[in-house]
């Protein structure tokens, strides 16, 4: 195996002096990204212990409302709503009179001005 020699390569100080200056300042940015990444992990597990707190208090709160609702009594609705699928419109279409009936009354009001006006 062959030894090697060292080689010495010149430098003048200028270039010596931009060389340190280059190595410390990839050095003070090297220990700025560590310290942006320890400060991610940091907020990262906080993120992650109120995402448990809240998965927990979601559980809680399902029990809860299982509870809840265990306590308030059953509605019955009658065979017939539940076949024709009526529980549901019904209330629709009381409103959607209500609506038609309140619209042709102002429509009747307006109509009437109108009468009196011309």
């Amino acid at each position: 195996m062959k030894e090697q020699t060292p080689i010495h390569v010149r430098i003048n100080y200028e270039e010596a002096i931009q060389s340190k200056k280059d190595l410390l300042s990839s050095e003070r940015d090297f220990i700025r990204v560590l310290k942006i990444i320890k400060r991610y992990r940091d907020l990262r597990e906080k993120e992650l212990n109120s995402k448990l707190k809240m998965q927990k208090k979601m559980k809680e709160l399902k029990t809860n409302l299982g509870k809840l609702n265990e306590t308030f009594p059953k509605i019955k609705v009658p065979d017939i709503l539940k076949k024709n699928g009526l529980e549901e419109d019904k209330p629709k279409k009381i409103k959607e009179e209500n609506k038609d009936k309140d619209l042709e009354s102002q429509l009747r009001e307006i109509q009437e001005k109108l009468r009196k006006l011309g």
